[in-house]
Order: C-alpha cells, then structure tokens, then sequence
C-alpha cells in the first residue's frame, strides 16, 4: 500500500489529479457507505473502472444497444457473483464479456468509454469513505482498456455538474466514513454515537477511519473519556477534532 485516506478531507478528484501528473500505475480501491470500486491506472491514464452497482449499468447499455442478450448478461452476472475480491479486482465486467465471445472488443470499448464518464461523474459526488492506491506486482492486463485522461473526464463530470444533472445513487446520512466498516451497526445508537463518535475516530469502538500514526491515542483519548472527570470531554473534543 502505498496511499491512502480519507475521501472526507481528500476529494477523489485531487487524488486523480495527483497520480496523473505523477503518471502513477497501479489500483486505486475506493470504498463508502454503499458500495466500493477500483479505478485502474496505467502511466497516469485510466484504463477501466469497476464498482459493483455500475458494472451491472454496462450490461444494460450493451443489452440496449442490441450487443448482448439479457440471457447472456444474466449468466455473465451470475458467475460475477461467485468471484472473490481479489478476481473481481483483476478482471472487470467488460473484459469478462470479450473472455465469453458475448460481445464484440470494439463495441466494449465504445459503450466503457462512456460508462467511464458517468463513472466519474458519480465518484465526483462523493463526499465521505476512503480510498487506497497500491501499485501490485503484477498489473492486470485490459484486453478492452478507455485509457482515458483524467483532466478530461473529471473536466465533463464538473461541466455536468454546473449544469445541474444529479448524481444516481444518494448520499447516506451517516456521521462519519468510520461507520462504513463498522461490523455492529445494529448494536449501536444515537446516544452512543453522540458520545463517542468523533470526527474519524469512533471511541466506542476504538475504530479509525484511516490508520495513521495518530491512531494509537485513540486508545488513550477512550480510556481518558470514560473518566468521570467532567473536563475529559472538552479536552477529547479539542484534542480528536482535526480537520
């Protein structure tokens, strides 16, 4: 691993920016409250976005387009289903489809081209998760590859964006990126959240939304909030609120 933080003080436009310029190779993982992704870079260009939701979106442009079957996108996606983390990480939708025979190379890449820009537009929209850039031994290799500009795809997501058009998917209103990955959702509460829940630390759970150095003390910061004294609290509050 190589970078990672937080999308709530690291917008992922800034984070793109900075890996083109530093013509960078490698995965970025994305991750929020709904779903995660991986942007695949190669020398600073985008060679493919996979997210879950979206990847299902692809199918249903090339079945409208009259390029594939819904039988065949059903089986396509069944057998997505079945693949671990790390396979759907290395192979993405679109380059599955060519592996079958379901649809033709050239097609792919045209409709990819434009999911990719709606892609981008959705991920300019997101205000709260993390993210994590990884340079693995061994890249996968894109028979059907956008490589498309960064500058130029974040350009058309905020052109849209001054325009007016609204992003798909909703923003859950949750109180911090650390829920995301929290394992007892149902076991917490209100009342647990507005004592314990900082920014980017919960004390109840001695979770961080991203490991730093600074994560240890959260530690500290619990064991110092749980004292009975009055003056912990303010003290917590100035000490974990850290833009």
């Amino acid at each position: 691993m190589l970078l990672q933080g937080s999308i709530f003080r690291f917008d992922l436009a800034s984070v793109l920016q900075f890996l083109a310029q530093d013509l960078a190779t490698g995965v970025l993982e994305v991750r929020d409250f709904e779903e995660f992704g991986f942007i695949y870079l190669v020398e600073g260009r985008v060679e493919g976005i996979s997210l879950p939701i979206t990847d299902e979106k692809l199918g249903a442009r090339l079945v409208k387009a009259g390029c594939l079957t819904e039988q065949r996108l059903a089986q396509a996606l069944m057998e997505n289903s079945t693949r671990s983390h790390e396979e759907k990480k290395a192979k993405p939708l679109g380059q599955r489809l060519v592996e079958m025979g379901y649809a033709d190379e050239t097609t792919i890449r045209a409709v990819m081209a434009r999911q990719t820009m709606d892609q981008v537009f959705e991920l300019a929209h997101w205000q709260s998760g993390v993210f994590i850039f990884d340079e693995p031994e061994q890249m996968p290799h894109f028979q059907v590859a956008i490589q498309g500009n960064v500058q130029a795809l974040l350009l058309d997501a905020y052109r849209r964006i001054d325009e007016g058009e609204k992003a798909r998917k909703q923003q859950l209103d949750l109180h911090s990126e650390v829920c995301y990955a929290c394992p007892l959702g149902e076991e917490c509460s209100p009342h647990i959240q507005d004592k314990y829940l900082k920014n980017d630390v919960c004390l109840w759970r001695e979770m961080g939304a991203v490991l730093d150095e600074s994560y240890d003390r959260v530690r500290d910061a619990r064991q110092l909030y749980r004292s009975k004294d009055e003056d912990a609290a303010s003290f917590l509050d100035a000490s974990l609120d850290v833009e």
